[in-house]
């Protein structure tokens, strides 16, 4: 009863201590997003008229270069101007530069009409009608051309303006003729047509020269009366106060065409709609925190009992039973905590597992490699072939003892597990090189075993059972095999390839062979193969292992698969 009582304590002063600290931080998160949403609606209303007021200024910007370029090409291009000169020298009909302007203006996005003047500024040909044609314009031209001439070979821009009529844009390009000033060329786009490619929904726009002449404005109402065709707004406010309304607006310099873009963005005073959206937020937090504090007592007491059932369940497998599974059916993230407890505990059960027999392994194979390496008949057979060389090669004779003595060496030494390749392949060739001495001719031996494998480390003597297994059975029932040892890299893996071309073994044989180093209990007749495998899955993992293949009468194949894991990356 005392213990129970205890638990009940202890879990409220847990639940007690989640509350208090979480009703802190909802309280500060609440507040902050409050503030936030607040300053948000501001942010991005305003955000969003700069964003909305820039892309204006570059559809605008575009279309206006579109139009001066459009303009300009059909003023300087070579059959135009050799036309005009035609014209003013009387050698072509005026019609027909009528007629290239009617073309022009068939895909032009604004229309032009053109006054065409010789050297004494008379008038040769234009499209105007007779009103338009009034003197006003015909002696605006003529200053025009002059300036025109005054500012050298480039096309010069101007603005047209006559009372009330609308503003017209003023391209003019001087005429010469071998370098003799033969007359002027003069485009008046039409301000009617600008409304076709610079009108943009509810955005307001004015462009003006870099004389704050307007070229174009989209409504009126912006530049007032009485303003003699100017704009001037270079006050740097980005918001304005136009005839009552309320305007944002941004302006760009298009340096190239000399002319000032303005973005006009109506933007009403809104600080009612702020104050009721704020207002909105606040009451919103007040019923988010109520909410959320209901809220938080249930979290809070389910997540202590959660909480104190994981505790008992660790406490079994800390304690009593390291296989204890946890059952823990809360419904919540304890239940998926508690399943991963669990696969956690397998996992280091397995592991544990399996280091123990990767450990009995290693020991059965250090055993069996000492027996192997102090072979009785490998050395009398070694020590024979070298007391015959002696006397009848001796320095074939000193070769063999430094390769025997290198093996011997090499063997007995337990200090490394594991070995690079690179040093385990020459232990290979020095066990080769003396069973091509007592063999003869007999034997021979091929290794064929990639640069880039010779830098991973592998079991120390891992081949050697193979390299055995192949001589002693190979010449069993041929008196001349061939080994061939391989290793070569496929994405994560190390090959490792013994084949010999020795007797082979019967399909039956082989199928007997793959069972056996397949299973996990040690079988004393084939416990070598049956070991390499073990240790290879145990160590390596990711389907590491051996695979045997075979023909009787043909080969004998063991393949070695070795994952290298982040070695390879």
């Amino acid at each position: 009863m005392d213990y129970r009582n205890a638990v009940r304590t202890e879990k409220t002063k847990f639940q007690r201590e989640l509350e208090k600290m979480v009703s802190k931080r909802i309280i500060i998160i609440i507040l902050i997003g409050c503030l936030f949403f607040s300053v948000a609606i501001i942010v991005i209303n305003s955000v969003s008229q700069e964003i909305n007021s820039e892309r204006h200024l570059e559809v605008i910007s575009a279309n206006f270069f579109d139009v001066y370029q459009s303009t300009a090409n059909f003023l300087k291009h070579k059959d135009n101007i050799q036309s005009f000169l035609y014209c003013i020298k009387k050698e072509k009909n005026p019609k027909e530069i009528n007629y290239l302007v009617s073309k022009y203006n068939v895909e032009a996005k604004v229309d032009i009409n053109l006054i065409l003047i010789n050297q004494e500024n008379q008038v040769v040909m234009t499209n105007f009608s007779t009103e338009d044609m009034n003197l006003h314009r015909i002696e605006f031209n003529r200053i025009a051309a002059n300036n025109a001439r005054g500012n050298g070979e480039d096309i010069y821009t101007t603005i047209y303006f006559f009372k009330t009529a609308e503003p017209e844009y003023l391209m003019m390009l001087p005429l010469y003729d071998q370098g003799t000033y033969c007359g002027t060329v003069a485009a008046y786009l039409k301000n009617t047509d600008w409304n076709n490619c610079l009108s943009q929904g509810q955005y307001d726009t004015i462009i003006t020269n870099e004389r704050s002449d307007i070229i174009y404005c989209s409504n009126s109402s912006l530049i007032g009366k009485n303003t003699a065709n100017k704009y001037i707004g270079t006050d740097g406010s980005k918001y304005v106060t136009l005839n009552g309304n309320r305007y944002f607006r941004r302006s760009k310099n298009q340096e190239n065409e000399n002319i000032c873009i303005y973005s006009f963005i109506y933007s009403p005073e809104n600080s009612a709609y702020l104050l009721i959206g704020v207002i909105t937020i606040l009451g919103l937090g007040a019923v988010w925190t109520i909410m959320f504090f209901h809220m938080l007592s249930m979290m809070s007491k389910k997540t202590s009992e959660s909480v104190e059932l994981l505790v008992k369940e660790i406490r079994i497998i800390r304690k009593q039973d390291t296989n204890h599974e946890i059952i823990l059916r809360t419904g919540d993230e304890f239940e998926e905590i508690a399943e991963q407890i669990n696969k956690m505990v397998k996992s280091i059960n397995e592991l544990n597992h399996k280091n123990v027999e990767l450990i009995q392994i290693n020991g059965q194979m250090e055993m069996q490699n000492l027996q192997e390496r102090m072979n009785p008949h490998f050395i009398y057979n070694t020590l024979d072939n070298i007391k015959y060389l002696i006397m009848s090669d001796p320095i074939k004779a000193e070769n063999m003892i430094e390769r025997f003595t290198h093996i011997l060496r090499y063997s007995i030494n337990n200090t490394k597990k594991k070995v690079l390749l690179q040093e385990d392949k020459v232990y290979i060739e020095d066990y080769l090189f003396i069973q091509k001495i007592r063999f003869g001719k007999r034997f021979d031996y091929t290794i064929e075993i990639e640069n880039e494998c010779e830098q991973f480390f592998i079991p120390k003597l891992l081949l050697q059972p193979l390299l055995e297994n192949s001589i002693k059975y190979g010449f069993q029932k041929k008196t001349d095999i061939h080994i061939k040892i391989s290793g070569y890299m496929q994405k994560e893996y190390l090959y490792l390839v013994v084949e010999d071309d020795g007797a082979g073994q019967p399909k039956a044989t082989i199928e007997m062979l793959r069972s056996i180093t397949n299973r996990e209990k040690v079988d004393t007749k084939h416990n070598g193969l049956q070991n390499i495998n073990r240790r290879i899955s145990l160590e390596y993992g990711k389907e590491s292992g051996m695979t045997i293949e075979s023909q009787e009468n043909e080969f004998f194949r063991v393949v070695l698969k070795l994952w290298m894991g982040e070695s390879c990356v």
